[in-house]
């Protein structure tokens, strides 16, 4: 390896570490809006568990991975937790007015 592919590793890892830096402050204003989606859900009475709109999430993230050359597989898999996590908020939210954890 040259010395010139050597200085470019470490300009690529911080770069990939302003991308990290946006996609968990993404993840965590994500899981905020779900909560006060669940807030609205626990107000007027709407159940927490919506599976047309988990389709829906699914779906875009897989037509997403395919424009882009994602394996569309891999996004429905990061979405399946990302979803996870947040039915267990939303539910959290609802059973008991909010939970003790908060995403700010």
């Amino acid at each position: 390896m040259s010395s010139k592919s050597r200085d470019e590793l470490p300009a690529l890892r911080e770069q990939l570490d302003a991308v990290d830096a946006v996609l968990l402050e993404t993840v965590r204003e994500r899981l905020e809006i779900c909560l006060r989606i669940g807030e609205y859900k626990r107000v007027h009475g709407v159940p927490m568990m919506q599976p047309q709109r988990i389709a829906t999430v699914q779906d875009r993230a897989a037509r997403f991975a395919r424009q882009h050359g994602i394996d569309p597989q891999f996004l429905y898999r990061l979405y399946d937790v990302v979803i996870a996590e947040t039915c267990r908020l939303e539910d959290e939210w609802i059973a008991g007015g909010g939970p003790e954890w908060r995403a700010s």
